[in-house]
């Protein structure tokens, strides 16, 4: 028996860490996250990611990756999510300005000017957790009582909807079949799923674009856990955001979100 004492308490230590070091989302229900909680499920979760990207006129991302780089820790100001152009019971609600620009400045060589760079939000906001955290923010207290919370909690997402916070507003003026053109899903083994639709959100400097995408219809791939990561791509002339997302990390409730 003493013998066992040693593996009896490494398990239990295991044990209690893999407790401690459950993320929020695992351990509360939605309506008790705190406002730091939603703010970190809205910009820095598996659901969201903070990419900062280079705005020159010469396109294409930062050197890490050819396009977005993941930024750990926020992604710039800005409140709540919001809920996305067109879906039932929006109140046509939109993603805050989110993402902090940054121009270039001095370098270590002189005359050296780093190019301009922006940091954006990408979001699934047909992800139940995004949802939810949405419904938090913009209902407090009463996200688990009220029936426009449990309304927009209880739509069936008939497409994937992924946002892209902070964007530069001169960047979201174009056509809306030139954006749609630029915007795509990357699946290991699959042809790029084109956006079916777009929606601009513009609001003074900085701007939001909502992605549709087909969920199964006309014989479109749907996502499953077995894709293991896909990639959100948005090419536009002076801008390119490539962010990858893995799949398993998007479990929740023991289903797949997104």
């Amino acid at each position: 028996m003493r013998k066992l004492w040693p593996v009896i308490l490494v398990t239990f230590g295991l044990g209690v860490a893999a407790l401690t070091a459950a993320d929020f989302w695992q351990k509360k229900k939605f309506s008790e996250w705190t406002e730091k909680e939603v703010q970190k499920m809205l910009k820095d979760s598996p659901w969201a990611h903070p990419v900062e990207v280079r705005t020159d006129a010469g396109g294409g991302g930062l050197p890490s990756g050819g396009g977005g780089r993941g930024r750990r820790g926020g992604g710039g100001g800005g409140g709540g999510g919001g809920d996305f152009p067109g879906a039932a019971s929006s109140g046509g609600g939109g993603m805050d300005n989110e993402g902090g620009g940054r121009g270039g400045g001095g370098g270590g060589m002189e005359g050296f000017q780093s190019p301009p760079t922006v940091t954006v939000i990408v979001r699934w906001h047909t992800a139940l957790p995004i949802k939810q955290a949405v419904a938090r923010a913009r209902f407090g207290d009463e996200a688990a009582t009220s029936p426009d919370a449990a309304k927009m909690l209880g739509r069936q997402e008939q497409q994937y909807v992924v946002g892209i916070a902070g964007l530069p507003g001169r960047l979201v003026r174009g056509k809306p079949e030139e954006l749609r053109s630029s915007a795509f899903l990357r699946v290991k083994g699959q042809p790029p799923l084109q956006a079916a639709d777009v929606k601009p959100d513009p609001a003074q400097n900085r701007a939001n674009l909502y992605l549709f995408f087909p969920k199964g219809q006309q014989g479109s791939h749907v996502i499953t856990l077995e894709d293991q990561e896909v990639e959100v791509v948005l090419k536009l002339p002076s801008l390119e955001i490539k962010r990858k997302f893995r799949l398993k990390d998007m479990v929740y409730e023991g289903k797949l979100e997104i």
